[in-house]
C-alpha cells in the first residue's frame, strides 16, 4: 500500500499502525532526443505562423506517408482526429483557402467555433474535404472513364468523420435547442449542403435541401432578415450548382424535366452585394439554360418521332421565345445595377491580347455567369430548329457566337490557378465552356475552348468548379472532332440516367459517361 500523505498521519498508515514514511522526489536530469519531431507541438496553444508551416509540412509527409497503403476508418486515422493538432491544421487551411470561396458571412460564423462543438466539426469537415479534393493521389487501379486520380483518402476520412460526428450532435438536439441556436442549425445546414454539393452527391444534398426547407418554415418567424438573408445567398448558390451539375448528368428525358429553382421572396429585389448579384445572374442564367436546352431536345424529339405536328412544335417555339424574353428583361435589370468595380476593364493601348479582365476573380465569374444568360438567351438556334424554310444559320448563330467569344476571353483573363481553389463552391469555368460550345458553331472558338481546358487540365487533371476537367475536355474534343466532319452537336446527356451517379469518392466525376 503506498502512503496517501494525509496530515498528520495517513489514513492507510494509521489503519496499519505504522508510521509514515515520507518519499522525498529525487531530481535526475538526462539528455533524450526525441524520435518524432511532432511531438512537440503539443507544447503549444497557439497557432503561431511557424507552427502553422510546421503542421502544414507535417502533413504533406503524413500523405506521401500513406499514399502507399491506406486504410479507412484505420485506428492511426481515428487517433489523429482526437488530436488538436489535426484541428488547427484544417482550421487553419480553412481560414486560408476555404473562407475566401464561400460567402463572407463565413468569417463570422467561425468565430463562434468554440462555444458551438457541432459547428466546429462543419467547419472541419468541409476543410478536410475542399483539401481532399486539390490534393489528389493516384490510383493503383482505374478505368479511362473514371480518371487515373482520386481523392486524398487521408483528408477524406478524416472529413467523414468530422461530418459524422457534426451529424450525431445534430441528431441529439431537441426541437428547443434548434429554435434557442437556430443561426447556428442554420449555418451548418449550409455548410453541410456545400460538402455534399462538392462530394457530387446528389441524394444526400437533396436530404438536406428537404430538411432546410422544413427548417426554414419553422424558423421564420423567429429571425430577422440581417441573419437569415446571407445564409439564403450561399444555400441558393449551392443549389443552383448541384441543378447546373445535375443537367449535365442526365438523361434526354430526365434533362427535360428538370424544374426551376425559383429565388426565395426576400432575395428577388435589387442585390446590394457582390454575392446577392451572383446568385440573382445565376438564376437567370439556370432558367434561361432549362427553357433554351429543353426547347432544343423537344424539337429534336420530335423530329424522330414518325409524326410531326407543326401547330404544337410553333407554340412550344412561341412559349419558349417569350419567356426568354422575361429572362432578358431581369438580365438587363441586373446589367443596370452592376456596379463599375464589378464590370469590366477594356484596356484601349494593349492590341497584343483580347483577354477581359476585372479588378477581382468574383467580379470575372459573376460577369460570364451574365454573359452565358445572353448566350441562352439568343434564338438563333431554335428558329434555325423551328423554321419550315430554309433558315440563314450564319446570321442566326452570330449572337451567340458573339457572346461565346466573349466567355473565351474573360475565361483566358482569369487566372487558372485562382479558379481551382475559388471556384470550388460555385460553377466554375468549365462548366459554362462546355455550355458555351454547345451554342457556338464556329470551329475557330471550339478549339479556342478545348485549348483553354487542356492547359486546365495540365495543371490541375481533376476538378474545377466541382465539374470535372478531364471529363469535360474529352466531350469537347468530340464535339470539335464532329465539327471538323460537318456535323454539330447541340447537346450532351446521358444514354441511360442514373440519378447522378454515385459520390465522388474514389473519382472527381459521379457518373463514368456523360
Amino acid at each position: 500500500m503506498a502512503c496517501d500523505e494525509q496530515k498528520p498521519m495517513c489514513g492507510t498508515c494509521a489503519r496499519l499502525n505504522k508510521s509514515c514514511e515520507y518519499v522525498q522526489p529525487v531530481l535526475k536530469f538526462q539528455i533524450i532526443t526525441v524520435q518524432n519531431p511532432k511531438g512537440r507541438l503539443s507544447t503549444y496553444d497557439t497557432p503561431s505562423k511557424e507552427r502553422k508551416q510546421r503542421l502544414a509540412e507535417d502533413e504533406r509527409l503524413v500523405i506521401q506517408a500513406e499514399q502507399g497503403n491506406p486504410r479507412i476508418g484505420g485506428y492511426n486515422i481515428v487517433r489523429s482526429l482526437q488530436t488538436t493538432e489535426r484541428d488547427i491544421f484544417y482550421t487553419t487551411y480553412w481560414e486560408d483557402c476555404c473562407l475566401p470561396a464561400l460567402h463572407p458571412m463565413f468569417y463570422s460564423a467561425t468565430l463562434l467555433t468554440a462555444d458551438y462543438p457541432i459547428l466546429n466539426d462543419a467547419i472541419l469537415a468541409l476543410s478536410s474535404c475542399n483539401i481532399s479534393r486539390l490534393y489528389s493521389e493516384r490510383k493503383t487501379s482505374s478505368t479511362g472513364l473514371m480518371g487515373p486520380l482520386s481523392p486524398s483518402l487521408t483528408h477524406q476520412t478524416r472529413s467523414h468523420l468530422y461530418y459524422s460526428s457534426a451529424i450525431r450532435k445534430l441528431t441529439a438536439m431537441t426541437a428547443s435547442d434548434c429554435r434557442y441556436n437556430a443561426a447556428v442549425v442554420f449555418i451548418v445546414l449550409v455548410l453541410f449542403a456545400h460538402l455534399e454539393s462538392a462530394m457530387g452527391n446528389f441524394q444526400g444534398f437533396y436530404c438536406h435541401v428537404q430538411g432546410m426547407m422544413n427548417f426554414l418554415v419553422e424558423w421564420r418567424g423567429g429571425a430577422g432578415d440581417a441573419t437569415i438573408k446571407p445564409l439564403l445567398t450561399s444555400w441558393m448558390q449551392t443549389r443552383y450548382v448541384v441543378w447546373w451539375a445535375r443537367a449535365y448528368f442526365s438523361s434526354l428525358d430526365i434533362h427535360q424535366q428538370l424544374p426551376s429553382i425559383p429565388l426565395p421572396i426576400s432575395m428577388k429585389e435589387v442585390p446590394l452585394t457582390l454575392h446577392g448579384r451572383r446568385v440573382k445572374v445565376l438564376s437567370i442564367m439556370c432558367d434561361s439554360h432549362r427553357l433554351n436546352v429543353k426547347a432544343v431536345l423537344q424539337r429534336f424529339k420530335n423530329m424522330r418521332s414518325e409524326e410531326e405536328i407543326p401547330l404544337v412544335n410553333n407554340q412550344g417555339y412561341a412559349e419558349c421565345v417569350c419567356l426568354l424574353c422575361q429572362e432578358a428583361t431581369k438580365l438587363d435589370e441586373w446589367l443596370l445595377h452592376l456596379p463599375p468595380s464589378e464590370q469590366p476593364i477594356y484596356e484601349l493601348n494593349d492590341t497584343s491580347s483580347t483577354a477581359i479582365h476585372f479588378q477581382s476573380h468574383d467580379a470575372a465569374l459573376n460577369y460570364a455567369y451574365y454573359v452565358v444568360a445572353r448566350i441562352m438567351q439568343c434564338t438563333g438556334l431554335l428558329r434555325e430548329l423551328y423554321s419550315q424554310t430554309t433558315p440563314d444559320h450564319e446570321d442566326g448563330c452570330y449572337k451567340a457566337e458573339f457572346w461565346v467569344q466573349t466567355l473565351v476571353q474573360i475565361a483566358q483573363g482569369a487566372d487558372m490557378r485562382t479558379s481551382l481553389t475559388r471556384n470550388s463552391y460555385t460553377i466554375g469555368f468549365s462548366g459554362l465552356l462546355l455550355a458555351g460550345i454547345l451554342r457556338c458553331q464556329s470551329l475557330s472558338v471550339g478549339l479556342e475552348i478545348q485549348n483553354w481546358l487542356q492547359t486546365l487540365q495540365d495543371l490541375q487533371p481533376t476538378e474545377e468548379g466541382a465539374f470535372p476537367v478531364y471529363q469535360t475536355l474529352s466531350v469537347v474534343k468530340v464535339i470539335n472532332q464532329q465539327r471538323m466532319v460537318g456535323r454539330d452537336v447541340f447537346a450532351v446527356t446521358q444514354p441511360v440516367d442514373d440519378g447522378g451517379g454515385h459520390p465522388k469518392v474514389t473519382a472527381y466525376n459521379t457518373s463514368g459517361k456523360l
